[in-house]
């Protein structure tokens, strides 16, 4: 029988896949940008990645900031998923998640993020998505994203593609200093994702940032039995490395399910008062 954790990997993995499945790119040798690539799909997905096939919500976001017009679209899609399922796109659907999942496997000694980190997250969404864009008209995420370098920026520099039209090359020149310094940043992420649980999406992920934010009030939620025996179980399989009794309907908790196989955390039904006044006791202690 598939286990939950495989068959989250196997949605995962498809998630890539379908993100960036658009094989004219090999022929035209240029970015897709064919109708799809209008539609916005709820995690990071860079718009610059020559096979992408959807359109990343902060890139969006910051585009519309850097024209100073209001994504009224994109800010009715993230609030349905939002309060339809929190975070739990971060868990099930990311292909960058999925990439610190896996280096993570790695055998190798294991640190826990700091704690204070998950704050970072909030003030890259204000400064570099919201407040850069709109005053410099520049996608400064988009600049630094490490998501974006793995699936745009180092496959565009490596596959050095020439048109087929007018026979020039489309990347003009070598690479310059802000190539170097955001490969540079990106291995560092790499090399963190092999010791430590999800930092990316701890600290640093801005569409983490706003899906957080409905984490407490979203219709899909988790609540700790009150007969909990405190094995501990539910926090070894937690890929965010929470305190899972303490922090399961926080904002960092990504819906991936694993904690459920604990045996005494289970989906709650948000309609159930009384089980919604117990999970709120819990966290207030």
């Amino acid at each position: 029988m598939l286990s939950l954790s495989r068959f989250r990997m196997l949605i995962l993995m498809a998630t890539a896949v379908l993100s960036n499945s658009y094989l004219g790119a090999i022929v035209t040798r240029m970015v897709n940008t064919n109708s799809m690539k209008g539609v916005c799909i709820p995690y990071l997905n860079c718009y610059s990645c020559p096979s992408a096939l959807f359109s990343c919500p902060i890139g969006i976001m910051q585009h519309f900031m850097a024209i100073r017009a209001v994504p009224y679209m994109l800010i009715g899609f993230l609030g349905v998923v939002g309060l339809s399922v929190g975070r739990m796109a971060c868990g099930w659907l990311c292909p960058f998640g999925l990439v610190q999942d896996l280096l993570y496997k790695i055998r190798s000694r294991k640190y826990l993020v700091p704690k204070n980190l998950k704050y970072l997250k909030y003030g890259i969404l204000v400064v570099f998505v919201l407040l850069l864009p709109f005053f410099t008209g520049v996608s400064w995420f988009s600049l630094f994203c490490p998501a974006g370098k793995l699936t745009a920026g180092l496959p565009w520099m490596l596959w050095d593609p020439v048109d087929p039209v007018t026979g020039a090359t489309i990347i003009p020149g070598p690479p310059g200093a802000l190539f170097y310094f955001v490969t540079g940043l990106l291995f560092v992420f790499l090399i963190w994702f092999v010791f430590s649980k999800r930092p990316f999406c701890v600290g640093f992920c801005p569409l983490g940032a706003i899906f957080a934010l409905f984490n407490r009030i979203s219709l899909v939620r988790l609540q700790v039995d009150i007969n909990c025996d405190g094995c501990k179980t539910c926090n070894a399989k937690c890929p965010m490395g929470l305190d899972v009794p303490v922090e399961v309907s926080g904002e960092e908790c990504i819906r991936c399910m694993e904690c459920t196989r604990c045996g005494h955390v289970k989906l709650v039904n948000p309609f159930e008062i009384g089980g919604l006044q117990r999970d709120e006791q819990r966290r207030t202690g």
